[in-house]
C-alpha cells in the first residue's frame, strides 16, 4: 500500500496516510477539521539497484559519435636547414 501525503492550506499541518490506490484523497484535516487537504507531491523512497538500470548502465556514458570531422594535418613550423 502506497504512503500519501497530505497538506492543509488553512493551519499548514502535515501527515501521512497509508491508502490503497483505489481509495480517494482525504479532504479533512485531522489538525483543524476544515476540509482543505491537498495531496503533496514528494520524492520516492526507493533506488532502483543493480546492472539493467539506467543510472547504473547509461547515465555518464558518452554515446558514440558517428559526425566526427577528421582534422587535417598539422604542418611543420620548422624550417629545413639546407646546409
Amino acid at each position: 500500500m502506497p504512503i500519501y501525503e497530505y497538506g492543509c492550506k488553512k493551519c499548514g499541518h502535515e501527515l501521512e496516510e497509508w491508502q490503497k490506490i483505489s481509495e480517494s484523497p482525504k479532504k479533512v484535516c485531522p489538525n483543524c477539521g476544515k476540509r482543505s487537504l491537498v495531496r503533496l507531491i514528494s520524492n520516492t523512497s526507493f533506488h532502483l539497484k543493480g546492472s539493467g538500470w539506467y543510472v547504473t548502465d547509461y547515465a555518464g556514458k558518452k554515446a558514440p559519435s558517428s559526425n566526427k570531422k577528421e582534422s587535417p594535418p598539422k604542418k611543420s613550423s620548422k624550417k629545413e636547414s639546407t646546409d
